[in-house]
């Protein structure tokens, strides 16, 4: 007799969960079981970009605002409320108006709106305002997980209104 995804024991929550607020058992939650390592290995990727064990030069406000811009420019709109109370938790507010926070918030426009027009321009003005080539790397992942993150939301998001 083969296991089905309801025999699984629950997989802990990930942020996905967090967004939609999936309960464990739900019809979702379900779902999201039948493909557990895709929903351990997002998680995995989440804490790596905004738990590390060192956040080296991008703090975690700059992160999460970051991931705010990408998320609302994507639509996600629930998405981008769970990221805007992380920045807030982190005390991203202080950080607003510094030419990081503005040269970031840049950055995530630009990739989120146009990311064919990215240019050496583009990066050099991220240089400009201190970051590292290493620091833009994790800075275009983020936007780019976001990205990730805002399609599975929708996707689930579609699942639930088709029920």
């Amino acid at each position: 007799m083969s296991a089905t995804a309801a025999d699984a024991p629950p997989a802990a929550p990930d942020e996905i969960d967090a967004v939609l607020a999936i309960a464990p058992g739900s019809r979702l939650d379900l779902i999201r079981r039948r493909r557990e390592e895709v929903r351990a290995r997002s998680q995995t990727c989440w804490g790596a970009l905004f738990e590390p064990e060192d956040f080296g030069a991008l703090s975690a406000g700059e992160r999460f605002a970051a991931a705010w811009r990408a998320a609302e420019l994507a639509g996600a709109t629930a998405l981008a409320s769970r990221y805007l109370s992380l920045f807030e938790k982190a005390g991203g507010f202080a950080e607003m108006g510094r030419p990081r926070f503005v040269a970031i918030l840049a950055h995530a426009e630009k990739v989120g709106r146009e990311p064919r027009t990215a240019s050496r321009d583009d990066l050099a003005a991220l240089a400009k305002a201190g970051f590292s080539p290493a620091t833009i790397v994790t800075l275009s992942q983020i936007i780019g997980f976001v990205a990730y993150q805002a399609r599975v939301v929708a996707s689930l998001a579609l699942l639930v209104d088709s029920a």
